[in-house]
């Protein structure tokens, strides 16, 4: 089953594609920055549907979950948008063909640095979530994201060029 539609992940191209094409970050000030914040909103509201259809939790249970689920998308956004900087400084780099071995050790420096932040959040989230919702949902939750977030990154691979300049 494919978690984010056709159309969620338009909005995530957009808003990462935008700032990896122009080599702008999604808070740069650029007129750009109303298309990706829509897109970015657009992506938000299909998490949030995703999760609401499939994971299946009750009216008390949505009570609590709602508010910690909003923490922690705002947590996570943070790392992601340090993610799109992140790309977005590697594409312009890369078209610019001005990438050199110490750049690249930062990138790399970068990158692991972004994946385990991302992963302290999930971890730190954990028990606030435990504390909502029944540890097989909890479970499921987690599978959810993580489906929605391997699409997401499939996605990007197909746009992020390989570096040059070797």
């Amino acid at each position: 089953m494919t978690y984010i539609t056709n159309r969620y992940v338009l909005a995530l191209l957009v808003f990462l594609g935008s700032a990896v094409v122009l080599g702008q970050s999604p808070d740069s000030g650029t007129p750009g920055d109303q298309e990706l914040a829509n897109a970015r909103a657009l992506l938000q509201i299909g998490r949030a549907d995703i999760i609401r259809e499939d994971l299946h939790i009750s009216e008390d249970e949505s009570t609590g979950f709602w508010p910690v689920y909003d923490s922690y998308r705002k947590e996570i956004l943070a790392v992601r948008d340090r993610q799109t900087e992140m790309i977005a400084e590697f594409v312009r780099r890369n078209r610019e063909g001005v990438l050199t071995d110490a750049y690249a050790e930062d990138l790399i420096k970068d990158y692991f640095e972004i994946k385990g932040d991302l992963l302290k959040v999930q971890e730190s989230f954990l028990e606030r979530f435990r504390q909502v919702l029944p540890a097989l949902k909890v479970v499921r939750f987690y599978q959810l994201e993580n489906k929605m977030d391997a699409e997401i990154d499939a996605q990007l691979a197909l746009v992020i060029p390989l570096a040059e300049g070797m």
